[in-house]
């Protein structure tokens, strides 16, 4: 792939978007910072994200209605969510992330070794859904000389078909031909 990932991570307190940008630091992505959700929309705006790590509890917008606005126009393109929260939640809670567009949770305080180690998975998963991508459009381009060289080889055999019927019909003719000049 020739382009780093896109992480966008988005938390209401300064704070915490410094932990996470200090946590990630060593990670080969485009890092995308936001304070809120609509700062977030704007940002990830026509880009390809590799993953969101979203707070759940903003004022305007909610993580969930971000991670919900994030993914409602992408069809074959869903950014996988992980939530942070710093509180208990319910199953209704854990229910609507994961309608939301969530793939996890992780508490605050945040742990970044499984940070770390939950990024690592989807970068690896989005790398491999890259390389699979750049396969079908090679596979694609290879059908395509097939299908082109087929028609080539195709061709030239309804051809050499013609000559070998021309050939058979002049060396069929040749005995008259010999008879007429021979009289």
């Amino acid at each position: 792939m020739s382009h780093r990932p896109n992480l966008l991570i988005v938390d209401d307190i300064e704070a915490n978007l410094a932990l996470l940008r200090a946590l990630t630091h060593k990670i080969n992505v485009n890092l995308i910072e936001a304070l809120s959700g609509a700062e977030a929309l704007g940002k990830a705006r026509g880009l390809e994200l590799a993953l969101a790590i979203i707070d759940v509890q903003m004022p305007e917008m909610s993580g969930y209605e971000l991670a919900e606005k994030l993914n409602e126009d992408r069809l074959d393109d869903k950014v996988p969510v992980i939530f942070l929260t710093a509180n208990f939640f319910d199953e209704n809670e854990v229910f609507r992330g994961y309608h939301s567009g969530a793939v996890d949770y992780i508490i605050k305080p945040v742990n970044s070794q499984i940070l770390i180690s939950k990024i690592s998975v989807f970068l690896d998963l989005f790398n491999q859904k890259q390389n699979i991508i750049t396969n079908v459009a090679q596979l694609k381009t290879l059908a395509n000389d097939l299908i082109s060289a087929n028609e080539s080889l195709r061709k030239r055999e309804e051809k050499l078909q013609q000559e070998q019927l021309f050939n058979k019909a002049l060396l069929d003719s040749i005995p008259g031909i010999f008879y007429l000049y021979t009289y």
